[in-house]
């Protein structure tokens, strides 16, 4: 039996995801009186998350973010509703894909890589054999807690792609959709018969092989935006911020190496030691500085223990620590320590404070 699969590349398995989701769907709340900005404060989310699509936020915190304004508006299918809205309209992620593909399996084909250039947070793929087609998206990230809405929103945006691209060859009895849950999927939208529900940290839709072949065409009308790619162009490749933005979330990824580094960003090593040095920097200085800004800030604000500072901050050992702050301070970490509760005793009262809360302030 022939069987073929098309895969995104693996990176790695990143915290983070674009801001672009978010606005949509904060542009969406907003126009039904929601205060997006209290939204995305609420989850620890900056005011930039609003209005800049590329930036790197918390990818649980915008699946709690959105999760939070459908309770606001009391509106179980708030999700749904935008995504089947966005399906019609298009969306720059998907853009390339909608714009050249021809058939069905064209448009999957395209997708696959189209977004593994800009996110890694999922991954996408597309699986075929002789009796039947799968398009696959999972998670990289395992978040605890609900994500109905989110699971909602790649269900029903998927459908309704599959739905206007194949125009009447579309047949919704000869899907099978498997997700998580079905909650805030609205009633009617698929038959009862066409949805598997099952703990999958993603979105599965099974549908015969033989619409791969059939003609596909979405009428989206997208501008040839930034999607936060890197591409040739110098005038769009990223900054100085972007990068640290990167390195900060990731400090305690082993010790995140350039390669790894610019593996996240979708581009060669020496791409990125070109782009720094074009800013009078490099990766080796900008991670230092990261490093030393965390370590700094909870070795004399928290009680956290040296050792757990030191994975935090992405060193191998205690020792590693201890060589790096004195290079930083001209002291040990205890002598800081104790010299910052000599000058304010409540500086450590913060206690065991997490890497994403200590730098929330630094984020936003």
């Amino acid at each position: 039996m022939r069987k073929m699969a098309v895969r995104a590349r693996r990176k790695t398995d990143p915290k983070f995801t674009r801001a672009a989701l978010l606005i949509t769907f904060a542009t969406a709340f907003e126009r039904r009186g929601g205060d997006a900005k209290a939204a995305a404060l609420r989850h620890h989310l900056p005011p930039e998350a609003l209005t800049d699509p590329n930036l790197l936020i918390e990818a649980s915190a915008l699946y709690a973010a959105v999760e939070g304004m459908a309770a606001a508006l009391g509106d179980p299918y708030f999700g749904a509703s935008v995504a089947i809205e966005v399906a019609h309209h298009g969306t720059p992620v998907l853009r390339d894909a909608a714009r050249d593909a021809v058939t069905l399996g064209d448009f999957l084909s395209r997708a696959v890589t189209e977004v593994a250039a800009q996110f890694d947070n999922v991954r996408y793929s597309l699986h075929v054999t002789a009796d039947a087609a799968s398009f696959e998206i999972q998670r990289t990230l395992h978040v605890s807690g609900a994500l109905k809405q989110i699971d909602a929103i790649v269900v029903c945006f998927y459908v309704t792609v599959f739905k206007l691209g194949l125009g009447a060859g579309f047949d919704p009895k000869r899907l099978i959709v498997t997700a998580p849950s079905r909650d805030g999927i609205p009633p009617g939208f698929l038959p009862r018969s066409a949805f598997i529900k099952s703990p999958i940290n993603g979105l599965r839709i099974a549908f015969p092989t033989e619409w791969l072949t059939l003609p596909f065409a979405l009428d989206w009308a997208l501008s040839e935006t930034s999607r936060g790619e890197f591409g040739d162009d110098p005038g769009a490749a990223p900054t100085v911020a972007y990068f640290r933005n990167i390195v900060a979330k990731n400090l305690d990824y082993a010790d995140l190496p350039l390669a790894e580094f610019a593996r996240i960003c979708g581009m060669h090593p020496r791409r990125v030691q070109r782009l720094l040095a074009a800013k009078g920097t490099s990766y080796r200085q900008i991670k230092d500085e990261e490093r030393r800004s965390l370590a700094v800030e909870l070795v004399s604000e928290t009680r956290i223990p040296f050792a757990d500072i030191a994975q935090r901050v992405g060193f191998s050992s205690l020792p590693a620590l201890d060589r790096a702050f004195r290079h930083w301070t001209g002291r040990t970490p205890t002598a800081f320590r104790a010299e910052s509760l000599t000058a304010d005793p409540g500086a450590a009262g913060a206690g065991n404070v997490t890497h994403g809360q200590s730098r929330a302030g630094a984020d936003s």
